[in-house]
């Protein structure tokens, strides 16, 4: 059904003949933990050379092929899900070439794109790079013809979207350029990610803009299929529009929540009189799915699926302490002493009965729950706190189902008013401190938002700055998951006011105010229809809808919403990825692979997902940790010795140099962080003389790459004769220093555990100084662990023991039976046990940082050998005897063998009393007929045998008769 809708207006569904049938579906997907995703392929030709990486990397003009070579594409998908894939062709020579993309079947459909560029002339910050930069996605028709320039690389972009109904299993299509045709392998997972999205959001957007730039007319049905196709195209990219009910809704666009449609001052009740121009309609088609706009259109919107939250009133100025009210209500002007004060002169009565009618109206509509008033837009100062708290304490009065969202982080000079309550507190995520949004929600049930503004710099990751990396779009997801935040906001999705396709630069930051490009590159109108109806993404909105994607597998491994402070089976996953407000893993091939386990596991494909790890990326980070030891100074400047030895350890020379690959080390800085370097006259040491810090109070991030495992980290900040009073570090998530003043130094010393082979380290509150001095990293002595592939047996019992110990054991040293005596120095040792006992294990390991063990108390059981099959084949009663044909396996050890019976159960504790059948049968006996007294009832048998020494061995298992036999109904099985 989405499908179908889909392909009204904004997509463009490719039918194409099918090059190779789908496979059959259920295949399993394989289950290896590590896949790679960037890789020349080998249907590479001596004039086209192809290769392919994952969506979250740029492909520039002037990246080289990867060394890696592979077969096709892989793709993994989930139903519902839009999935990218990325095809590169460099050419060797300049020429045309065209592109044919296959067809999965199924219902399976393809949107292709091409990789355009815009040209920097000037980088947002270090993250940048000058030059063309890949952004705008183009839209192609199948078969377009595409200009290759000899020697650089041209992008295709494919968006594959699996309906929720299709099979899962593997399906293949040949994608053919310039005749050469590459397989792509498309893995759909066993789930469906929901059609709810359950991250909200409030994406600004003008629809003017895009209606007049596809230069739609009238407001016919080339408007309507405008309008549904706008919202369809949101809620695909798992967006929420400012304006879902556009062109009608509730207030009025621009004013501070005035009736859009009727309000009765007497009754104080609203009405809808307007048809499609109003409410009602569009409410029941954008927030419950199922409205057909009074005919305008033939099927429910989104396959029944609308938007989870609507923006039901705004503000209509920025500056939250003036009264943004209208002049004149219900025929009452307001005066001056109605603001911030009197909540029961005649206006307040009247606006206030106006809120309870809103929420009463939405109430009786069942769109309370999705609604919110948006009713103030950064508060700066006290008198824009005394605002926000009087107004949401009156309107909750009035209407307390009605939430209210500023866009401020939540702040005790509004909270700790009296009767002050923000239902959606939306700060800046440079300004969010979860600990503080976590006690709102946990112990008010106020939630958070974030939003993304040109100031949201390194160490913060930022979706919206064209010039990073685009695996930061993917990161919102994962961020949103870890840190229990609800939604986002940006304020400006398709703002052309100037031409992003050559002027991408606004406010400082490239990509500003714009997630979608013009149709045209010289931003005039096109003819309507001259594209097919496409709009032009950029790769950050497609990005942000893959982590978007991937918080709903999060959702689904985890069962429900994540809750604040209640861990949860996604948790650990999403860990891997965002490891502090300003670290993250960038390494996108871990990235995916961590995807894909997790769409494995959710589909019941895998039953475990494996706890892999990024692969080191610098030399220093592989083998086993080691120690490190930096000085922050300036590099060429004080201390001059070469090498610095300290205490006889040698350290590095850092300063303050952007992270460098090469190098293996350094910060995520934003532009106006203004380093500096000092060296003391005087100080305790040479290293606590010099000092790195932010002139202008910026928090900063530094990575260090280097091996995972566990650190006993030793951290430094001061300065001699001086008091700083809010120096910051926090070393993987670990807080070292917590706002407090160093008089003159704080020296600590925690142990940290690195999982991404760098060790992070976040510096510095924002306008405060943190004053850096050194860092000493040591690696922690060696964890003991191990297990073993069996536990319990009979003896001789061989037992293979597996090292699991972590931080780069040397040595081992095994003690099997706890005895004292080392028994083996291997790593991973086989051992016999030929005495039965129960044995406690002990294993200590060793690397040069020091040693640990692992003791497990009566961890293998060894039994005596004991015949285990004994069984009756055959039974014959007569009056007062019974007579059994008996079966069982002789032991080898085995001289005699004696066997008796009993009518209760035999164990070793009854094994004397049991009645003697025969006590000298041949140990090589292994069947026996045996005639006994019976005189009805049950009657067990039971054997021991004895070895050549006379001592006896285990007791077998019972054999019994009557055998009871439980019958089934038969289950036909759904085909």
């Amino acid at each position: 059904m989405k499908a179908a809708i889909r392909s009204l207006v904004m997509i463009c569904v490719i039918v194409s003949p099918v090059v190779i049938p789908p496979a059959s579906p259920g295949v399993a997907a394989p289950a290896d933990d590590w896949e790679d995703y960037t890789y020349t392929l080998t249907q590479s030709t001596s004039a086209l050379k192809f290769w392919t990486t994952t969506p979250s990397e740029r492909v520039f003009k002037d990246t080289a092929l990867p060394t890696a070579t592979g077969s096709g594409v892989k793709v993994y998908v989930a139903r519902n899900e839009f999935e990218p894939f990325q095809i590169v062709v460099k050419p060797t020579a300049s020429g045309n070439v065209t592109v044919n993309m296959g067809n999965f079947g199924s219902g399976i459909t393809v949107e292709l794109y091409q990789v355009k560029y815009v040209y920097l002339t000037e980088t947002t910050d270090s993250l940048g790079r000058l030059g063309p930069y890949p952004d705008p996605l183009w839209p192609l028709a199948n078969g377009a013809s595409v200009a290759l320039t000899a020697g650089e690389n041209t992008a295709f972009w494919f968006n594959v979207f699996v309906p929720a109904g299709v099979a899962s299993g593997n399906y293949t299509a040949n994608m053919t350029i310039g005749g050469v045709a590459i397989p792509v392998t498309l893995h759909v997972f066993n789930f469906a990610i929901p059609d709810t999205l359950h991250v909200e959001s409030q994406m600004n957007y003008s629809h003017e803009t895009f209606l007049d730039a596809y230069s739609v007319p009238g407001t016919g049905a080339e408007y309507w299929a405008y309008v549904d196709g706008i919202k369809q195209y949101f809620i695909d990219h798992r967006l929420t529009p400012i304006s879902p009910l556009w062109p009608g809704g509730l207030t009025g666009g621009g004013s501070f929540a005035e009736p859009f449609i009727d309000y009765n001052c007497t009754t104080h009740t609203l009405s809808d009189p307007y048809g499609i121009w109003g409410y009602d309609q569009l409410a029941e088609r954008y927030l419950d799915g199922s409205g057909l706009l009074g005919g305008q259109f033939t099927q429910p919107f989104n396959g029944g699926t609308g938007f989870p939250s609507f923006t039901a009133a705004g503000f209509a100025d920025n500056d939250p302490s003036i009264d943004q009210r209208p002049a004149t209500f219900c025929s009452i002007t307001r005066t001056a002493s109605d603001w911030l004060q009197n909540p029961t002169s005649a206006y307040n009565t009247a606006w206030f009965a106006y809120i309870t009618a809103l929420q009463n109206y939405l109430s009786t509509r069942g769109d309370l729950s999705k609604a919110y008033h948006y009713f103030a837009n950064e508060p700066q100062d006290q008198a824009d706190y005394d605002a926000v708290a009087w107004y949401s304490r009156y309107s909750h009065q009035a209407a307390p189902n009605l939430k209210l969202m500023v866009s401020e982080e939540p702040k005790p000079e509004i909270y700790n008013q009296p009767g002050a309550h923000i239902d959606i507190w939306l700060p800046v995520l440079n300004n969010y401190d979860p600990a503080v949004s976590h006690a709102r929600e946990r112990d008010h049930g106020e939630v958070t938002w974030i939003y993304f503004l040109h100031g949201t710099r390194p160490p913060y990751f930022n979706p919206i700055t064209l010039d990073h990396p685009a695996i930061e779009g993917k990161f919102t997801g994962w961020f949103l998951w870890k840190y229990r935040v609800r939604g986002i906001a940006y304020y400006a999705v398709n703002d052309w006011s100037q031409n992003p396709w050559t002027d991408p630069m606004t406010y400082g930051q490239n990509g500003n105010t714009f997630l979608l490009y013009p149709p045209s590159e010289a931003n005039t109108p096109i003819p309507y229809g001259s594209n097919g109806h496409r709009l032009v993404p950029s790769i950050r909105l497609e990005m942000l809808r893959d982590g978007f994607e991937d918080y709903e597998y999060l959702y689904v491994l985890a069962g429900g919403q994540p809750q604040v402070d209640v861990t949860n089976a996604a948790d650990t996953q999403a860990n891997k990825i965002i490891t502090g407000l300003t670290s993250y893993t960038r390494h996108s091939e871990f990235m995916y692979n961590l995807r894909r386990l997790i769409g494995l596991k959710n589909g019941g494909e895998i039953a475990t997902i494996p706890d892999i790890t990024p692969p080191p990326t610098h030399p220093r980070a592989e083998g086993p940790p080691g120690n490190y030891y930096i000085n922050f100074q300036d590099p060429t400047g004080q201390p001059t010795a070469n090498p610095l030895v300290v205490n006889g350890h040698t350290y590095m020379k850092i300063g303050s140099a952007d992270y460098n690959a090469t190098a293996g080390y350094g910060w995520y800085a934003p532009n106006d962080v203004n380093w500096m370097t000092r060296y003391l006259d005087s100080g305790p040491n040479v290293l606590q003389r010099s000092i790195l810090y932010s002139d202008w109070g910026r928090p900063a991030t530094f990575e260090f790459d280097l091996p995972n495992g566990d650190y006993n980290v030793t951290v430094s900040v001061g300065w001699q004769g001086q008091t700083y009073s809010h120096n910051y570090i926090a070393i993987e998530g670990i807080v070292f220093v917590n706002n407090e003043a160093s008089s003159p130094y704080i020296v600590r010393t925690k142990r940290v555990t690195v999982t991404d082979n760098k060790l992070t380290m976040a510096m510095g509150i924002f306008d405060e100084y943190t004053m850096l001095n050194y860092l000493d990293i040591e690696a922690a002595g060696p964890t003991a662990a191990f297990t073993a592939d069996v536990t319990s047996g009979d003896a001789p019992l061989t037992v293979q023991f597996t090292d699991a110990s972590t931080n780069g054991p040397t040595a081992w040293a095994w003690d099997f039976e706890n005895d004292g005596a080392v028994d083996s120095t291997a790593q991973h040792p086989a051992h016999t046990y030929t005495a039965p006992g129960i044995y406690t294990v002990r294993l200590r390991v060793t690397n040069d940082s020091g040693s640990d063990e692992e003791i497990k108390p009566d961890y293998i059981t060894v039994r005596l050998p004991a015949v285990h099959d004994l069984r009756i084949t055959h039974v014959q009663t007569a009056t007062g005897s019974l007579t059994a044909n008996l079966r069982w396996t002789p032991l080898p050890q085995a001289v005699t063998t004696t066997l008796r019976y009993a009518s209760t159960f035999i164990s070793d504790e009854t094994w004397a009393a049991a009645t003697v059948i025969s006590d000298s049968l041949p140990g090589s006996t292994g069947n026996f007929t045996a005639n006994v007294q019976y005189a009805g009832g049950s009657i067990y048998f039971a054997l021991k045998s004895q070895d050549a020494s006379g001592a006896w061995l285990g007791l077998s298992n019972n054999a019994y008769w009557p055998v009871f036999k439980v019958y089934l109904p038969l289950v036909k099985r759904q085909e």
